[in-house]
């Protein structure tokens, strides 16, 4: 199996581990499923979500989606459409917990770690992956015979 490959393994690994996180509770006994996709967005409760695609869970399960088809594909582009996806619902989800009350890191349960080491396995797996050979090779094949010294 290539560099690629590997890298392309561990990167859907993290993304379903992100997309996994939204079973366990995140903080005070509850997690992304419990909450509307607007709590992202206001720092006041919103309610309860009335459904998993109109919960916070959603755009960690297109996460997971984006993951398996970037792997699929081998295309870091996709892969890091999906982290952004991640890193930018938990980090909104975090600031707006931070405003509407006093909370602290230590009160972060199981699905919140889950979610921030997929997040971190994904970025190692975009990393490991590397550019294209075509990447590397592109920008000397413009040069007739040897490349200028």
């Amino acid at each position: 199996m290539t560099r690629r490959g590997v890298g392309a393994g561990i990167a859907a690994l993290g993304a379903l581990t992100v997309t996994a996180s939204v079973y366990p509770t995140w903080y005070t006994n509850e997690g992304p499923r419990d909450w509307p996709l607007a709590q992202l967005f206001q720092a006041s409760p919103a309610g309860e979500a009335t459904a998993y695609w109109g919960s916070v869970a959603a755009p960690l399960a297109v996460v997971g989606a984006l993951g398996v088809l970037g792997a699929v594909l081998r295309f870091r582009f996709i892969l890091g459409l999906g982290w952004l996806l991640g890193a930018a619902s938990f980090t909104l989800w975090a600031i707006m917990r931070a405003i509407d009350s006093s909370w602290q890191v230590g009160e972060l349960e199981a699905g919140a770690w889950l979610c921030l080491a997929g997040l971190a396995v994904l970025l190692i797996g975009i990393v490991a992956m590397g550019p294209r050979a075509e990447e590397v090779e592109a920008p000397l094949s413009v040069f007739e015979g040897d490349p200028p010294q």
